[in-house]
């Protein structure tokens, strides 16, 4: 292949498969039970398997469009780095940063605002946080949104155990599709991205790939109500009608008669 040619399909790799340049925007999200499937599975095994949330690499791969960098903030020790990365790598999950934590004796809380600080002071990007509620990420995105408040633009948590919030700003979702939704909303995600999300979940045959065993999983339609009021109504209504019928099946499964 002549020189020009790898000029050419390099410049198209950079294109496609990196976060946008020109972007001021950036995006930090935690990495068990938000991206990675962990302690809500229920099984020990799940801490070093490399199953992901069904939705969440096409989120990233359609926030590339308007984030410049994806910082991933982690409580793993960082001996754990080799297989983190070779999670993230199959599922073409591509990132700026993967901070783990040193010392695991370290409290969740100062490391995690810790770091933020050191990323967020060393850049001048706007942050979009993506957490969960089963560590301190409510905790957390509601102290760096107190130091950096022009600067959080928003605050997402993956409700896994239902436990409330400290503040408002912190705003909850279920699944890829709530929280893909949601950035549209806020004009910064495309509108495909949202369609291509809700096909995937529409298609996944195994849903404890969207709710793990442990994880809250919603019988009533009402928590996804807001979604019928959103161009995607079809998608809302067909995606809300799977879940509640899968949610209510797995908990008649675990009520006594």
């Amino acid at each position: 292949m002549s020189p020009m040619k790898n000029t050419i399909l390099s410049f198209l790799f950079l294109f496609l498969f990196s976060f946008s340049l020109n972007a001021s925007v950036a995006i930090l999200s935690d990495l068990d039970d938000t991206i990675k499937i962990t302690e809500a599975g229920g099984n020990p095994t799940d801490i070093i398997g490399d199953d992901v949330y069904t939705g969440m690499p096409e989120f990233f791969e359609g926030a590339k469009e308007y984030a410049s960098d994806l910082y991933i903030l982690s409580a793993s020790p960082s001996f754990m780095r080799g297989k983190i990365e070779g999670t993230l790598s199959k599922r073409r999950i591509n990132y700026r940063g993967l901070i783990l934590r040193k010392n695991i004796f370290k409290d969740k809380f100062e490391y995690k605002v810790r770091e933020i600080r050191r990323i967020m002071d060393s850049t001048s990007e706007d942050f979009v946080f993506i957490g969960d509620d089963l560590g301190k990420d409510p905790e957390v995105y509601a102290e760096i949104k107190r130091l950096y408040p022009a600067r959080v633009l928003g605050s997402y948590i993956h409700v896994v155990n239902g436990r409330p919030f400290p503040t408002a700003s912190n705003v909850p979702y279920f699944t890829s599709f709530d929280l893909a939704l949601r950035e549209h909303m806020s004009y910064r995600i495309d509108a495909a991205w949202i369609e291509r999300i809700a096909q995937r979940l529409l298609g996944e045959r195994d849903l404890s790939m969207i709710f793990p065993t442990k994880a809250q999983c919603p019988t009533e339609a009402t928590v996804w109500e807001w979604q019928t009021r959103t161009i995607f109504q079809r998608e809302a209504q067909e995606l809300t009608s799977r879940f509640i019928r899968f949610c209510q099946a797995r908990r008649s499964d675990i009520i006594p008669n």
